[in-house]
């Protein structure tokens, strides 16, 4: 075999592990298994605890810092944030405030009281802050759209006249993340939180791309209190299949620097930031028209019935 064929195999051999994810793995130590498992169940208790809370971080954040977060919802409504500076300081100055009403509330639980495990709820909280906002501003720049395709002049009203093209692709948080509890070469280097930080919000949009019928009708159902339907439109929209797509598609964007089985062991987490962070992007849409736009909401709700009606036929009819 001669030298450029043996470079070829070379090459194949190592686009067919950077394709797969698959390396030798390193033998850990014991030592080394405990320190993992132990930052592994830290992370995983955080996580149930932001769940938990976050609508109560949220709020504070909301409550505290009006303006920036407003900033997100006009960037991802109205106009492109091409250079990032908007969406750059509403991270910069919101996500300390959602981190610290995590940490006021588990101290009045008297959780997470270790110098690690506060590190944990940290680095925890702010990817919850990061992937939650992102994706609440894309639910609320969507529903602002499709309100504007039923009264034309809805989005340029309520973005004062500056609209401009917008590609929610394109935008997303730009910020790293300064990572508090990943401080050992071993954490660092099993860091799946990474992925998410990196590529969530991208991820999540692909998958929004194939199911807006059924992310939308679930919005409805909700707001407008099918009961059934919701049921049905719930199951569907959060079934394992669709954290399973998701996280393969982070792990196909993040191919070149993470460790796919540190990623999956979030990946609930994370969809789960995402999907809700959408679901409440949309309502707090439908709340505003129905307060300052009533004949607006009237011919969304008209849409929003029709929605739900044809997404679970749809639905019972592949089932």
């Amino acid at each position: 075999m001669d030298v450029s064929a043996r470079q070829f195999i070379a090459l194949l051999v190592t686009l067919v592990v950077l394709s797969t994810g698959c390396s030798t793995p390193k033998v850990l130590s014991e030592d080394e298994l405990t320190e993992l498992n132990k930052h592994n169940q830290l992370l995983s208790e955080a996580e149930h605890f932001v769940h938990a809370n976050i609508f109560t971080g949220m709020v504070h954040v909301r409550a505290t810092n009006l303006q920036e977060w407003n900033q997100l919802l006009i960037a991802y409504s109205c106009s492109a944030d091409l250079d990032h500076t908007t969406l750059d300081n509403s991270y910069n100055q919101n996500y300390p405030i959602f981190v610290d009403a995590m940490k006021t509330l588990a101290e009045q639980e008297d959780l997470f009281t270790s110098t690690q495990a506060k590190n944990v709820l940290a680095d925890v909280s702010q990817l919850a802050y990061r992937l939650f906002s992102v994706s609440y501003a894309t639910g609320y720049a969507r529903q602002i759209q499709l309100a504007d395709t039923l009264s034309p002049g809805i989005r340029e009203e309520l973005c004062d006249g500056r609209v401009g093209t917008v590609n929610s692709y394109s935008l997303g948080y730009r910020n790293s993340v300064a990572w508090r509890s990943f401080d050992t070469a071993l954490l660092a280097n099993n860091n799946g939180l990474q992925a998410h930080a990196k590529n969530g919000d991208k991820a999540f949009q692909t998958l929004l791309n194939q199911q807006y019928e059924q992310f939308d009708a679930l919005v409805y159902s909700h707001a407008y209190q099918q009961t059934d339907a919701y049921q049905s439109l719930f199951f569907e929209v959060n079934k394992f299949e669709n954290v399973e797509l998701y996280g393969k598609e982070v792990t196909r964007l993040s191919l070149t620097y993470i460790d796919i089985e540190a990623q999956n062991k979030h990946n609930d987490f994370a969809y789960l930031m995402l999907s809700s962070g959408y679901h409440w992007g949309m309502m707090s849409v439908l709340a505003l028209l129905e307060e300052e736009y009533p004949r607006v909401h009237a011919l969304k709700q008209h849409q929003g019935v029709e929605l739900v009606k044809d997404a679970v036929g749809n639905l019972n009819r592949r089932q």
